[in-house]
């Protein structure tokens, strides 16, 4: 495109001097030549050589390298446009990544904190039934010994009336079997008189 441009342009400036050289000749051919155009035809034609050969040298060593380092800079361009948009893709892809790896931690986060929750429910559940399962045992325990404090009193009870009904002092036999069968009736009765 821009050889033909380029065509064009020394093809219209041959033109033109020739155009303008032609004028001169035949509008003033003896006037001594005090114009800008003025000559003859084959200055004209020597002009025009001189101006296609100054095209050619300026093509072949001015017009090639600056077209060479446009065409430089625009690849160059190219390239980093492509590079930037290249960077833009991995770096939208690298956000996904993120944004999922993101989710995917508050997920498990979210899934530990719930089994945490139930490990906790779970070893309270199991604490207070050990307390609860002690305290009755503790209940049952107390209750055996105030039971046997009760049978121990209702026992010298029974001495201490036995020996004021009977009057006499009673031996140890008189004593144990009078205490065994108190603590029978009582047992016999639930505790009730």
């Amino acid at each position: 495109m821009a050889k033909t441009a380029l065509f064009c342009a020394a093809v219209a400036m041959l033109l033109l001097s020739c155009g303008v050289a032609w004028a001169q000749e035949s509008a003033e051919p003896e006037a001594g030549g005090a114009g800008l155009f003025s000559g003859s035809f084959g200055d004209s034609i020597w002009t025009v050589v001189a101006f296609a050969l100054l095209l050619v040298v300026l093509g072949k060593f001015a017009w090639r390298p600056l077209l060479d380092g446009l065409n430089a800079r625009q690849s160059h361009i190219e390239q980093q446009l492509k590079s930037a948009e290249d960077s833009r893709v991995q770096a939208e892809h690298l956000l996904d990544d993120c944004k999922h790896q993101g989710l995917t931690l508050v997920q498990q986060a979210t899934e530990q904190a719930q089994r945490y929750q139930q490990q906790m429910a779970e070893q309270a559940r199991e604490e207070s039934q050990t307390i609860r399962r002690r305290t009755h045992e503790e209940i049952a325990s107390a209750r055996a010994t105030a039971l046997e404090d009760l049978w121990k009193q209702t026992g010298e009870i029974v001495l201490q009336v036995g020996s004021e009904v009977l009057g006499r002092t009673l031996t140890e036999q008189d004593n144990q079997r009078l205490i065994e069968e108190a603590v029978a009736r009582v047992r016999q009765n639930g505790g009730r008189s």
